[in-house]
This record gives C-alpha cells, sequence and structure tokens, in this order.
C-alpha cells in the first residue's frame, strides 16, 4: 500500500502543476478504481493543505443506481470528503452519448467547485483494453497510445494518474482500509470490452497481455507527445488566435511545413475554429489541402479557409453558424458550440448575418479592419426582432443591451497537452 501511494503522489507531480493546498475534483462511481483514486487524492491532497471534492454521478440508466449513489456519498462523508451528487438529464441512449454528457457534467460540476483538475479512476486493465480494442479496428499509432494521462476538458484539466496501476492494487488498498465498494455489471456484461475483458481471462490486470498492450500505449503516447509538441511549437509561431473566434495562418511558414504537419495544423485549426469535440475527417482534410495548394480557398468543417494577403484566414462559415436561440433565466448559454453568452431573459442570441455586418461597418468605425464573414458570424443579441448588442465587438445600442457579454470557448482549445508556458506567444487568445 506505501507503494502505491508513493506512485500515485509521483504521478501526480508529474501531471501537475498543483497550487498550494490544491482541491481536487474527483469523479467516485463506486467501483474500486474510483474510490481508491478518491482515497488517495484524498491522502494527498490533505499533506498538502488542500482537500478533495468526490463527483457522484447518477446516470438515469440502472433502477440500482439511486440506491448506490447515497450509499456512495454517505462512504466518502464518512472518510471527511465532500460529496456532491449529480444526475443526467436526457443523456442519450448510446454508450458514446452517455459517457460524453457524463464527462461534460464532471468538467461543469469541477469548474462550479472552483477546481482547475478532475481525476478518473482508469486503471492498467482500461488502458491495455484500450488499445487492444483500437488495434482490432485498424487504429494508427495515434490511437495505439491509449487514453491520455491529461488534457483539457471544458474548465478542467482531466487527469488519469492510475493508468500504470493493476485494479487487483487498488483493491487491495480498500480491504486494508476497510472501505468496501460497488460491481459494475458492465463489467460482465454484453459489451465488446466486457467481453474482451473475459477473453483476456486476467480480471487482477497483472497479465503479460495488459504488460505487454501498456508497453505499446508508453511507446505510441511518447510519440504522440513529441508529435503534440512539435505541433504546438509550429502553431505558436504561425497562428495569431483572435477572441473572436478566428485566426491567421503564416501562408510562407505553412507551406514550409511537412504535409503530414500541415494536415495536424489544419485539423487542430478546423476544430478549434469549427467548434467540435473530434477531429475533422481525413478525406476533407485531403480536399481542403489539395485546395490550398493551388492558391484556392475552401470550406470544411463547417469553416472557411481563404488566402488572406500574406496569411490564410480560418474563420466560421456563415452558412454553418447556429440558428438563434433565445435566453431562459439560466445564464449563459452556448451558441454555435463556440460561444458562452450572457444576456437579458427572453433576449436571443444568433449570428450577426451579412445585411447587418454590412450595416455595423457604414456606422462603426472600429470593425472596419474585422473580416466580413467573422463579423457576419458573430454572436448579435436581438430583442423583439432587434438587433442591440453583438458583444464581442463591444457594440451596444444603449438601450439595455449592455447586459450582453459572449466569450470565445470551443470545446476544445488550439493547443492541448503542451508545456511551453510562456512561449505559447499568440496563442494566449485562446
Amino acid at each position: 500500500m506505501t507503494r502505491l501511494k508513493t506512485r500515485f503522489a509521483a504521478t501526480l507531480v508529474r501531471l501537475g502543476p498543483f497550487e498550494p493546498a490544491p482541491v481536487l475534483a474527483v469523479a467516485v462511481s463506486g467501483g474500486a478504481d474510483s474510490l481508491a483514486l478518491a482515497l488517495l487524492a484524498d491522502g494527498w491532497a490533505r499533506a498538502r493543505g488542500g482537500r478533495v471534492i468526490g463527483l457522484v454521478v447518477d446516470h438515469g440508466v440502472r433502477p440500482a443506481a439511486g440506491l448506490e449513489v447515497p450509499l456512495v456519498a454517505a462512504w466518502l462523508a464518512a472518510r471527511g470528503i465532500e460529496a456532491r451528487t449529480l444526475r443526467l438529464a436526457a443523456p442519450g441512449r448510446s454508450a458514446q452519448a452517455l459517457r460524453r454528457a457524463r464527462l461534460q457534467a464532471l468538467a461543469r460540476a469541477a469548474g462550479e467547485a472552483g477546481t482547475l483538475h478532475l481525476l478518473l479512476g482508469h486503471h492498467a486493465l482500461d488502458q491495455a483494453e484500450t488499445v487492444l480494442l483500437r488495434l482490432a479496428r485498424g487504429s494508427g499509432e495515434r490511437g495505439l497510445a491509449g487514453m491520455a494521462e491529461t488534457r483539457a476538458v471544458g474548465p478542467v484539466r482531466l487527469l488519469r494518474p492510475l493508468l500504470g496501476e493493476a485494479p487487483s492494487a487498488l483493491q487491495a488498498l480498500l480491504r486494508a482500509t476497510g472501505q468496501p465498494w460497488v460491481e459494475d455489471p458492465s463489467n460482465t456484461g454484453q459489451t465488446t470490452r466486457a467481453r474482451l475483458r473475459a477473453a483476456l481471462r486476467d480480471r487482477h490486470g497483472e497479465g503479460v497481455a495488459v504488460r505487454a498492450a501498456l508497453e505499446v500505449a508508453i511507446t505510441a503516447s511518447r510519440r504522440r507527445r513529441e508529435a503534440a509538441e512539435t505541433l504546438a511549437r509550429s502553431l505558436a509561431e504561425a497562428v495569431q488566435l483572435s477572441p473572436l473566434g478566428f485566426a491567421l495562418l503564416d501562408a510562407a511558414r505553412f507551406a514550409a511545413w511537412t504535409e503530414p504537419l500541415q494536415r495536424e495544423a489544419l485539423a487542430a485549426l478546423l476544430r478549434c475554429v469549427g467548434g467540435h469535440h473530434h477531429p475533422v475527417r481525413g478525406d476533407r482534410l485531403t480536399a481542403l489541402l489539395s485546395h490550398l495548394q493551388c492558391g484556392k480557398g475552401a470550406t470544411a468543417a463547417g469553416c472557411l479557409v481563404a488566402p488572406r494577403g500574406r496569411a490564410m484566414l480560418i474563420a466560421r462559415e456563415p452558412a454553418a453558424a447556429a440558428p438563434p436561440v433565445v435566453i431562459g433565466e439560466r445564464n449563459p448559454v452556448w451558441w454555435d458550440r463556440r460561444w458562452r453568452v450572457w444576456a437579458l431573459p427572453g433576449d436571443s442570441v444568433g449570428a450577426v448575418g451579412a445585411a447587418e455586418a454590412a450595416a455595423l461597418r457604414r456606422v462603426t468605425e472600429e470593425v472596419r479592419c474585422i473580416p466580413s464573414v467573422v463579423l457576419a458570424t458573430l454572436p448579435a443579441i436581438r430583442r423583439g426582432g432587434v438587433l442591440v448588442a453583438v458583444p464581442p465587438i463591444l457594440y451596444d445600442r444603449g438601450d439595455g443591451g449592455s447586459a450582453a457579454e459572449a466569450r470565445f470557448r470551443p470545446p476544445e482549445p488550439l493547443v492541448t497537452g503542451w508545456e511551453g508556458g510562456a512561449e505559447r506567444g499568440s496563442l494566449e487568445a485562446w
């Protein structure tokens, strides 16, 4: 148990940095892995004057969860760990939709609790299964890196400090401390992952196949990290990312890059500017790159990419902007997957549009340097169908629209997992 605590502390230090008296949010399902994580994190944080907040999610899928959630919260409270329960609202029917809804709810709750770090309890067997499943699907080296130890999710950093730990070690910790846990029925069900786990015949996560898969993940992860650092440094040198939700890419630097780096850079820019959770499909990148090599602009993944002097403009495609939504009592609202918007209840938020963008250009000198396509796709506040404010450019008609505010916050930042620090330069706009 002492060795496990020592390894855990070393992993957290490596995944840091952490503030003094750290506050850590831990997703706690009630299974052995998440409960062990909560106990390890609690001991680590207390030793540094900090604390842990356990986030317990009721997925609303299994009837038994209604009994398990308060039980898990009581277990945490008995250990002096604050517990906050979350219930997913309409998470979706597919396993992927459920996972996404759960992660979003956890990230949001962690952000509201004022912590930067959200810890998940995925362990070595989970990582090995991920690698083997991706291998069976023909994944490339990037996929074989498995689950990342750390990445940005909304307002928080997601950390997986147990990826190198066997589930048997986590269960031993709980037994030694007298802590019971809940067995997850999905581990023995008919899902693809459950069938793979049964085929491995290694529920302790200590076998040869698991160790080999972990070695694959470690090697691929190192190469993925090196590629991410190269991409981040290249983008920092070549990209100006605007808080208005567009980017300018130095055309000469882009032309000097290798084609793989060009594709990675375009994928990152399209995902950020287009407000996507997932990478852009390879065939779309191929078509876009072909147009750019011929000096032509094109659209891809909801974005317009076009030459602009010595740079290339990457902006939201007007036709892809989200329709208007009415502001309710709760602020802020997410609009167009990229903007966090505050406004008065009853107002609506939607794109400025080409006509009103042209009118703004005639009366507001400050916006004349903003590309027309960018201005047309900015979030505009309307009251009774009349434009009252465009918060990103501080335009306010003067009759109450000043309550509006908008911040560019796409689901994924332009650069993730890079420790470039002050070298980020213009990328700090994100």
